[in-house]
């Protein structure tokens, strides 16, 4: 997979269709067609984690096989312009949970930058920016980054990928971050793992508090 490719397919995906299942769409507000909206379970509710650095956490979706579908495409199989139906219904859970009353900028869960390189975009970073300009909220683009190459979380037990995460983080621009209540954005959660050691050096960079956001949980409840 090239870069080019994947601006490409960022940048000219036509508004009249589905970006789900390329059917023709009647109404172009949110790039989903009726058929596909059916297939998603929207529960938009917070997930009990009893994380230390993050104050709550909210999904949007229930974790499904057509949703498991979709996001393993936006992730693995080169199709980032599903960061626009992702985008549209995580600001609706902003807006049930009225989380942009409680928060004051966007972060997002980084990955490193080889894998960005190989990937050619960040999944989590993408549905980030699009809250931020929906939400009118700062993203914070700069600040949060992956200084170390890991394991897949997914194929780590519990206590695995909590070794796996230790001191991978790191935190830039503090002044930014200085007080401020953070919505930390990530595509799907699990253990919680990665949020934990998130907001951990959020917290540790001068960070007043972080909420947690998530496309989907997978954890089984």
């Amino acid at each position: 997979m090239s870069l080019f490719r994947s601006i490409s397919n960022l940048l000219f995906v036509p508004d009249h269709i589905c970006l789900f299942c390329r059917e023709n769409l009647a109404d172009h507000s949110n790039y989903i067609c009726n058929s596909c909206w059916n297939l998603l379970e929207v529960t938009n509710r917070e997930i009990d984690l009893n994380l230390r650095s993050v104050d709550r956490v909210y999904y949007s979706l229930f974790y499904n096989r057509f949703i498991r579908e979709k996001i393993h495409s936006f992730k693995f199989q080169d199709k980032p312009y599903l960061y626009k139906p992702f985008g549209e219904i995580l600001v609706e859970t902003v807006r049930v949970m009225a989380i942009d009353g409680k928060v004051d900028a966007i972060a997002f869960v980084p990955i490193h930058r080889r894998k960005k390189a190989l990937r050619g975009y960040n999944q989590s970073q993408l549905l980030a920016s699009y809250i931020a300009d929906k939400s009118n909220l700062s993203l914070l683009d700069k600040h949060l980054v992956k200084v170390k190459r890991t394991m897949d979380q997914n194929k780590l037990s519990k206590i695995e990928r909590e070794k796996n995460l230790q001191n991978v983080f790191q935190i830039m621009n503090h002044k930014d971050i200085k007080d401020k209540e953070i919505l930390l954005v990530d595509d799907i959660i699990t253990t919680g793992t990665t949020m934990e050691e998130c907001g951990k050096v959020l917290l540790e960079g001068g960070a007043k508090s972080v909420v947690g956001l998530a496309l989907t949980s997978s954890m089984k409840i």
